[in-house]
Parts: structure tokens; sequence; C-alpha cells
């Protein structure tokens, strides 16, 4: 009877029927009471999502496999600490179950407490057990580790890895993790305070420790590694378990995989697989500086501080349609080879026709794994990790590149495409990422991740219709996705309905509490209701979680300017253009600062390079020349100007400036020309009556005027 039921339950997980893998398997712990069973069972509840009842089951389980469990548990319910202790216990990573998975999560349980250099000992190691642990590389890449990350996945890693392993090699030093050394990493405040962990190398069998090149730097060894024991339980939990023998070199030969039956394995429908060629892609494939035209009162205001939000995850504000064309980020010097093709440069081509085949139950090729098989997964996340790794780091356009060097199977898939997006995002080039992100949305009309960004994107674009339909969409494919309710909460904000933006910002981050993103879109509306505690609040909840999240050292900064804390804004500005070098809108608002505290020389050269890597960035122009004219270098002002003039004609900002400064030259008619030009730019009224007060005293000389546009 025992066994019949556990085959029958099997047989109902297998099959997503969990409602009756539950209940047979209540009837199974009921009459045969055991580890392994109650294993069985908090497996369906967890399953059935009801990580709860699955742990208050596991309390107290001892077997590698029912800790692994209950850590997912834990995690689930928040209970980050408990987390770690059931993989963790008596602080001994001999004991931590299922190889790479179980260090895999020690690092998100230390990520998530703001143990970030712990995390990242935690993520290599997942990577050393598991090279194709693509999750922990990620994760790697995303606190900073990117060089790291690039490392454990390389070529010549694994085979000094190997070389090494077949020598026996000693470690010469165990590691002991930075913050153990007399030093504890700072937390931030309400973050959860979870058990530190010091990891201690234990001796191979044959007298010496691992020699894997990259775990010197932590001292693990496959030996210290439990595996599950093989048929322990008569279910596989979540994760699976690993193969620890995955450190000495491939996976042995055979490992036969558990094939589907006949007819449940995974197949594309026709209309899905034609889905992928549709020819809509025409519409992403196209010139980049193309672009919808916006209304003729979208003007761009330099110096009201107060409408300058969301800086790259909203750098700009209501661009006019001379600003939006000119907007682009520069490429980098040694980005500077001409393309042809249109988009074909940002890896964007004509989506190819990708035909799906069922996988056969029996095929060999399918069921087992092997030395070679192994190789080419890996050499294909090599290069996915290559422009994954340059995208974290900010280098975008070099990223696009790795991405086209891709298949054209691998490249026609929605996470590239999102990818390619993401990096045009980044170098605020709004009409490719738009292009992007649609043909995302054509191979993978169903996808949710990604799409918080593209809503960004028509939000800088001021496309309310399309983020319209993108939210309606969204909410419908599902609503318990936090990427859905930030993109509606985008859709509000870009009404200006900044209160009902917030409650759906706040649904994301009720779904996923760990949602950076979003904590960072809640500080922009706080910010814009000048809600300037609760904002600030937001921004450290982001960098809580991710501290390279470079948008809300933005947003704290911009916070500071606006409260003329300059000090203070100055730091944020530097703390964020340290995570993106290349960004010149940074560079633009660290200038400001500068000037502002009265260091026009440094705010000079910094603006000054914001203007070299963008040589359109319409702000970085203008605020130069605001610099320039408080050193009172007038004709360098006016050069500068006249330049912004051809990007910009139709700012009366600029017009206004260039009037002042030929009033200062008591140049009296071209000051009153360039005045009068401005009035019929029709300024907003504020404005107006400044340009009126401005021609009315052209004649008087007013040296303390400082009235700006």
């Amino acid at each position: 009877m025992e066994g019949h039921l556990i085959a029958c339950i099997q047989d109902s997980l297998g099959l997503y029927l969990h409602d009756n893998a539950r209940f047979l398997c209540e009837r199974l712990v009921a009459e045969f009471p055991s580890e392994a069973n109650t294993h069985l069972l908090a497996t369906c509840y967890y399953r059935s999502d009801q990580a709860y009842r699955g742990y208050h089951l596991l309390l107290g389980a001892s077997s590698p496999q029912s800790r692994y469990l209950l850590a997912l548990c834990c995690m689930q319910m928040g209970k980050m600490t408990e987390a770690e202790h059931a993989l963790y216990p008596d602080q001994d990573s001999s004991a931590v179950p299922n190889g790479a998975a179980g260090f895999f999560l020690l690092g998100r349980i230390s990520r998530l407490s703001n143990r970030h250099k712990q995390a990242i000992a935690c993520f290599s190691t997942a990577l050393q057990l598991d090279p194709l642990l693509w999750s922990a590389y990620e994760e790697l890449c995303t606190l900073g580790a990117e060089e790291e990350a690039a490392q454990l996945i390389s070529a010549d890693h694994l085979v000094a890895r190997n070389n090494a392993s077949a020598a026996h090699n000693n470690v010469s030093t165990p590691f002991v993790p930075p913050f153990t050394r007399g030093q504890q990493q700072p937390q931030t405040a309400g973050s959860q305070q979870a058990t530190p962990m010091m990891f201690h190398p234990t001796p191979n069998p044959g007298g010496g420790t691992t020699s894997i090149p990259a775990a010197r730097a932590l001292g693990y060894d496959h030996s210290m590694i439990t595996p599950p024991p093989i048929g322990a339980f008569v279910t596989p939990s979540p994760g699976g378990p690993a193969q620890a023998s995955t450190l000495a070199g491939p996976p042995p030969l055979p490992n036969r995989l558990h094939a589907a039956p006949a007819g449940r394995g995974f197949e594309r429908s026709a209309a899905g697989a034609a889905g992928t060629s549709r020819p809509a892609h025409d519409q992403y494939v196209g010139s980049p500086a193309s672009t919808a035209t916006p209304g003729a009162n979208q003007r761009w205001k330099f110096m009201d501080e107060g409408k300058l939000r969301k800086v790259s995850g909203r750098l700009f504000s209501e661009p006019s349609s001379q600003l939006m064309r000119s907007s682009r980020v520069a490429p980098a010097p040694t980005d500077t080879t001409q393309r042809k093709g249109g988009d074909r440069g940002l890896g964007m081509g004509a989506i190819p026709e990708v035909q799906a085949y069922p996988i056969e139950a029996d095929s060999p090729e399918h069921a087992y794994k092997t030395a070679g098989g192994h190789a080419a997964v890996l050499s294909l996340l090599q290069t996915l990790g290559e422009g994954f790794r340059l995208l974290c780091m900010y280098r975008c356009r070099e990223a696009i590149e790795a991405f086209s060097r891709l298949s054209p199977h691998q490249h026609a898939t929605g996470w590239v495409f999102c990818q390619i997006g993401r990096a045009c995002f980044e170098m605020v080039d709004y009409p490719a990422a738009v292009r992007a992100f649609e043909a995302a949305r054509q191979v993978d009309p169903y996808r949710l991740e990604g799409m918080e960004v593209y809503s960004t994107v028509l939000w800088h674009l001021k496309r309310d219709i399309e983020l319209s339909h993108l939210a309606q969409e969204a909410n419908a494919l599902d609503r318990r996705s936090p990427y859905a309710w930030a993109v509606m909460g985008n859709c509000f904000s870009l009404q200006k309905e900044h209160e009902n933006a917030l409650k759906f910002f706040q649904r994301a981050l009720q779904l996923d509490p760990a949602f950076t993103y979003a904590y960072t879109l809640c500080g922009h509306e706080y910010f814009a209701n000048e809600d300037f505690d609760k904002g600030l609040a937001c921004y450290r909840n982001a960098l809580r979680i991710d501290p390279r999240h470079y948008n809300a050292w933005y947003g704290v900064g911009q916070i500071y300017f606006r409260q003329e804390k300059y000090d203070m804004a100055e730091y944020h500005f530097r703390r964020s253009l340290e995570v993106n070098e290349r960004s010149s809108v940074l560079r633009c608002y660290l200038g400001m600062a500068l000037h502002k505290v009265g260091r026009n020389h440094e705010a000079l050269e910094m603006l000054t390079k914001a203007i070299e890597a963008d040589p359109k960035n319409p702000l970085a122009k203008f605020e130069k020349a605001s610099v320039l004219i408080s050193d009172e270098k007038y004709h360098q002002a006016l050069q500068e100007l006249e330049a912004l003039k051809e990007i910009a004609p139709g700012e009366a900002s600029v017009w206004f400036q260039m009037g002042k400064i030929y009033k200062k030259l008591e140049a009296v008619d071209e000051a009153m020309a360039h005045f009068s030009t401005a009035l019929d730019l029709k300024p907003p009224s504020t404005d107006l009556n400044l340009i009126k007060a401005a021609i009315e005293k052209i004649r008087i000389a007013d040296d303390s005027e400082e009235e700006e546009i």
C-alpha cells in the first residue's frame, strides 16, 4: 500500500495535479509516518503554494533534503535567519544540502539580509560547483562581481580547475569571509540580521584540499559538500540535487535524466511558432533616430529643478522633439565603428522563423548528459554571460555587440531582446529601446519581466496611449506579477496621478518585497509630491537591496539638491556616477551640485566631461554656460548657448539667457532681440512675467538680477 500510494503521488505531481497529490500524501503520512513521507507531503504543500504548512511540517527535520525544502519555505515566508540555519546548521559548511543549489540559496539569503560580501562568496561557490547555474552568475553580476563571475565560467578557468584537481594541489590559506575579520559588515537599518557564516575547509580523503584556482579565495572543497543520498526520498525536492562531482570536470557519463512521459513534453503550437516570423518586425527595424513628434507645447525647462525627475530610470523630463532626438548618449571612442543596415548595429535584425520540435521521451539525445553537451551549453552561457556582464557594468554598446554574436535562434528570444532594450534605455536611446522591447513582445508576447523598463521608456516618450495599452495587457495577463503593477504605476504617473501611481507601486512591493526598481519609482512619485522624507525612505530601501542601483543614489541626490543641501547632493551624485561611469546626465548633475557650492573650476571640468560623453546633451551645455556666466566669461558662455540654440532652437530659456548676457555686455539691441524671441516662443506664464520684466528693465543696469527660467 505504501509503495502504491507513493507511486500515485509521484504521478499526480508529475501531472501537476497538486490537490490530488496533497490529499493522497496526507493519507500516506497518516498511515505510514516517516521523515521521507513527511518530506513528500511538505513538497506537495510547497508546490500548492502553501509554504507555511510545509514549514511547520518540516520543523526539526534533520535530513539534507528536508532542510533544503525547509529553507525554501522559510524564504517564502520571509524567515531568513531560520532559512540560513536550516541550510547551514552549526556553522558547518559540509552540511549544506544539494551542493550548488544550497550555496545559491545561502547567497540569496545573505543578499536579502544586506550582507553582500558574504553573498558574493556563496554565489561564487555555487558557480564553482555548477558552472551552468546561470542564476548564480546573474546574482554575481548584479552585486558588482562581474569580473569574478566571468572568470568562473571562462574556458581557461575550467581547464585550470580540471588540471589542478587532477594534480591534487593544496589550498595554501583557508578563506575567512571579510566580515569575520574583526569587521562586521555594516547593516542597513531595518534589515534582517542573520547569523554570520564562517566556512572552514574540510580535508580531502587524500590528505589535501581542493585545488580549484577560484576556490582558493573561498576555502571550499567539493568534498565538503554532502550530496543528497540517492534514493533517500521517493520524489526530488524543488531545485533537484546538484552533482557535487561536477567540480572535478564534466558530469559523469551517463547520467540519465527523467524523461517526460510520451505526450507530456512541452510543445510549441504551430501558431506560436509562426508568431515568431510575423512581418511586424519591420516596425522596429529602422533608423534609431526616428521618433514620433510630440506636441508643440512640450518644453524643456532647464532651471526648474522641480521638474527634473526620473533620471535613467527617468533622467530627462518633458523633452521637446528636438531634445528627444538629441538625448542619446554618445558612444565611447572605442565604439565608433560605422554600422550599416539600420538597427543591425544594435543587434536587432529580422526575427528568423524558429521551428520547435517536441522532445521525444525515448530520445537519448535529450535523456543523457554528455561531455559534449556540457561544453556546448557552457559556450552558450559564456556568450550570454558576456553580454549580461557588460550590461551590468553599463558598457551598453559593447553589451549589444556581445549579444549580436549569438546564434539567430538564441538572439530571437524575449530575454535577449529585453536586454538589448535595457541597454538602449541606459544609453537614453528611447526609440531604439522601444523597437527592442516590441521585438521581445513579438517573440514572447506573454513575458512581463522587463516590461517595467519598457513602461519607463514609454513614460519618457510621453506615449500615453501605448503605455495604457501595455498596462491593461500586463494586468490582464497576471495580476500577481509585480512587473504588471509597476507598469500600471508608470501609466498613472504619466497622467500626473501620483497618489494612484504610488498605490500600484506599493502593490508591486507587496508581491515582491525585493523589487528594487519599484522602491525607486515610489521615491520618484514622492519627490513629485514634494514628500521628501518618504522619498528618501524609498530610495534607501532600494539601496538596501541593491547598493549598485544608481537610480536610487541619484534620487537621494535630487532630494538633497532640492533642499539646497548641496554637499550631500554632491556625495550622492558621485556615488551614482561610481556605478554608471559613462552617464553624461549624471556628470551633468554632479557639475550642477559643484557649481552650487562655489567650486566652479571642478564644475566646469565635470560639465565638459558630460558634453564629451554626449555632445548633444542640452542640459550640460546650458549648465556650463551658467557656470561661465558666474565667472564673467560671457563670450565663452555665448558660444555654448549658440551651440545649444542649434540643438534646441525652440527653448525660450536659451534665448532669455543669451539676452541677459548681451545686456551685461551692454549690447542692448541684441538683448532686446533675444528677449523678444523668447517672448514669441510662448513660454509658461511664470517665465512670461520674467521676460516681460527683463524687457522693461532693458536699459537699467541691474547686476543683482539672478532670475532664470
